[in-house]
């Protein structure tokens, strides 16, 4: 995970500095070398853009191009590599993200940038790509930029730009700056700097989210369905977890973003199941969030996702007793989530809705991870998080109709609503959790949105669909769940108790803030 920020202006004050390095430790104290950038937009970024990479971070400015970049890395993969990448004479990239294509050896941000050196042209080398990324790369002899986000947008990333006079913005997290939009997912934004025109006819080769039709009344390809959905989703867990190098003691654990459902609980065994066969011993940790909810006087023990997330934690112990398993009880006070409130309010922009807040504040209490642990002993200690990578069960609901909303749908009415849903996650989900999970230092990873897992799971029989039906097959048959399998869908922010945090019961989900 990484955090990108450019800058393009024609009409900047001079800078002085050229380039500008923070370390580690002084990431922790802020950027507090950072001076100015010529922008006040810019500036303002500058702190969530760092927080988001606080292993590294980098200032760069070219007078010759007019160009400002400030970057942040959190090291994941060996060995740490410093961006922003400066190319010679050819290119100056920021990448943020993980690939899995088959033949990369090391780091994946060496292998795009050998990828660019080789002479390949920037856009196919971006639709060679396989994983979930965000992008600039600035291509000095044709003075054009192109920046974007991987095909289904699991990465944030947005821009603002000024008709008038060129001023380019892009941007992992834009805050409450108006005139920024996210960008699609897919699509390979092309701005030039001599005819300040942004083009974004070129796309990469998405995949072809057309829902399948097809009816298994019988359902006797429900058993060779299931083994096919569990190959693929194990091996997109497989690329994850073995792409987590212990470039820091803190890899060393993994983490789920875990209500204690069934989406949760299946990558959860799965990550299980990988690391019994990869021969490594991690802690897994099991991140569970409860609010203090004035409107419904419930405490954090109280929520629901809490209640389910001990009994499903205690399932999957007793299924893997040599995995270090640990449920990491997250208590969220009324006071906290006010203290909070704002400045997620500032991340997830332009969302702006009430329901868009509740899910949210869930995730970036989550994702922080400063909760409890229940020893042997019931007694109750204070815990934080080492994970610096994060799984999350996001995209079952929307491949195999999760949704209650879906329940009396006609068939063609469920086909055409979850094209929608999978079509639409980048904007509707992934750009707002992406902002408020990274801006605690993590990398959330999707197995479920792998683009393997989307191919067959749009094109499986739609009757398998019906409430999860083929995911449920697989955590009973193939995964030995039990009851988790049999789990009904709950929204995090009922689950956890965190919509309607005030006493108001007028508002509504689609209100806006």
């Amino acid at each position: 995970m990484c955090g990108i920020l450019f800058h393009y202006s024609t009409s900047g004050e001079s800078i002085d500095q050229s380039f500008t390095e923070f370390s580690e430790d002084e990431l922790k104290c802020g950027v507090n070398r950072f001076t100015r950038g010529n922008s006040s937009v810019f500036n303002r970024l500058v702190p969530y853009t760092a927080e988001r990479g606080p292993n590294y971070a980098s200032f760069r400015h070219s007078s010759e191009h007019g160009i400002s970049w400030f970057s942040s890395v959190l090291s994941i993969r060996q060995p740490l590599t410093k961006q922003s990448i400066d190319c010679g004479d050819k290119y100056v990239v920021q990448y943020n993200g993980e690939l899995y294509n088959q033949d990369i050896t090391d780091n994946d941000t060496h292998y795009l940038v050998k990828a660019l050196n080789s002479g390949t042209h920037v856009i196919d080398v971006i639709r060679s790509l396989y994983g979930e990324f965000a992008y600039t790369i600035y291509d000095k002899m044709h003075q054009k930029l192109y920046f974007g986000r991987d095909s289904v947008g699991r990465r944030s990333l947005s821009y603002k730009l000024d008709p008038d006079n060129g001023e380019l913005f892009v941007a992992s997290v834009s805050g409450n700056v108006q005139g920024f939009q996210n960008c699609k997912a897919g699509i390979i934004y092309i701005f030039d700097t001599n005819s300040k025109s942004l083009l974004m006819n070129q796309q990469i080769d998405t995949l072809q989210y057309s829902v399948s039709s097809t009816i298994d009344n019988s359902t006797e390809s429900l058993i060779s369905n299931c083994d096919a959905l569990n190959s693929v989703l194990r091996e997109a867990v497989r690329q994850r977890v073995r792409s987590i190098q212990p470039v820091h003691n803190e890899n060393n654990s993994i983490c789920i973003l875990f209500s204690g459902g069934l989406d949760c609980s299946v990558i959860t065994a799965l990550i299980c199941q990988e690391l019994q066969l990869f021969g490594r011993k991690v802690d897994i940790e099991l991140l569970n969030v409860g609010f203090e909810n004035p409107r419904t006087g419930l405490q954090p023990a109280d929520v629901p996702d809490r209640k389910l997330a001990f009994s499903s934690a205690l399932k999957l112990q007793e299924l893997f007793p040599t995995q270090a398993i640990k449920l990491i009880e997250i208590d969220v006070s009324y006071e906290q989530f006010l203290l909070q409130r704002p400045k997620i309010i500032d991340l997830i922009f332009p969302k702006r809705t009430e329901m868009d807040l509740s899910i949210a504040a869930a995730f970036y209490f989550a994702s922080r991870g400063e909760g409890f642990v229940t020893k042997s002993d019931g007694l109750r200690v204070p815990y934080k998080r080492h994970g610096v990578v994060l799984f999350s069960g996001l995209g079952a609901d929307e491949l195999y109709g999760g949704y209650h909303k879906l329940d009396n749908k006609t068939i063609e009415e469920l086909v055409k609503e979850l094209a929608s849903q999978i079509s639409n996650i980048h904007d509707r989900n992934l750009n707002r959790d992406d902002k408020v999970i990274a801006s605690n230092g993590v990398e959330v990873r999707y197995p479920f949105l792998d683009d393997n897992v989307i191919r067959l799971s749009t094109q499986l029989p739609i009757n398998y669909k019906f409430k999860k039906m083929i995911l449920r097959e697989l955590a009973r048959t193939k995964l030995a769940l039990g009851e988790i399998s049999e789990e009904p869908k709950r929204a995090i922010q009922f689950g956890a108790k965190s919509a309607k945090m005030t006493k108001n019961g007028n508002k509504h989900g689609t209100d806006l803030l």
